[in-house]
């Protein structure tokens, strides 16, 4: 009788461990939730990666506009015609700190440019339209930063943008990641 005992007392005492095993899986599962988006993943050092499709930096270029004011531009196409396309100062974003996409800059005095980061496809029939200019009325992303350190001019620079999801012109919702570090050259 002892030896059933213990059978029986083994027995309910692994039914009981499948039973939790089994309910934390059921809870696991249940706790994700479909609401949120998926981040993109991170991007890879020399690319953009815009909906899923990783694209290299085919060539990086930069035009000073004076006052610290830079517009870099990272071809994505031979004809050049695919690009991101970042307007920024240096002193308000090109410090390390992370700017933040889903909001508008405070109002800054002296000719600074406000932030813009956009992706331009060859025909110009996807883009972006995104700035932190407080008193436009374009698009803000849904989310995301970017980050960028250096001196287009005196050498190396690192650009990240992360996480980024942006309404494009036709008011759909896209993915957008892009990972450089290295030297640009003047534009025209």
């Amino acid at each position: 009788m002892k030896h059933n005992n213990f059978f029986a007392n083994a027995a309910s005492k692994a039914l009981a461990l499948a039973t939790v095993v089994m309910m934390s899986a059921a809870f696991t599962a249940c706790s994700s939730s479909n609401d949120e988006p998926t981040p993109p993943p991170s991007p890879k050092a020399g690319t953009v990666t815009f909906e899923g499709e990783e694209k290299p930096i085919l060539k990086a270029e930069y035009e000073d506009k004076l006052n610290g004011n830079y517009f870099l531009l990272l071809y994505l196409s031979a004809d050049s015609k695919e690009k991101i396309e970042l307007h920024l100062n240096k002193d308000l974003h090109m410090n390390g700190s992370p700017v933040v996409l889903t909001k508008r800059e405070k109002k800054h005095e002296g000719g600074k440019l406000y932030w813009v980061a956009d992706y331009h496809n060859p025909d110009k029939s996807l883009f972006t339209n995104t700035t932190g200019d407080p008193d436009s009325n374009s698009d803000l992303y849904l989310a995301g930063t970017l980050t960028v350190t250096g001196d287009p001019k005196s050498g190396k620079v690192s650009i990240k943008l992360e996480n980024g999801r942006v309404k494009d012109n036709n008011r759909e919702e896209r993915t957008l990641t892009v990972r450089y570090s290295g030297t640009m050259t003047e534009g025209e």
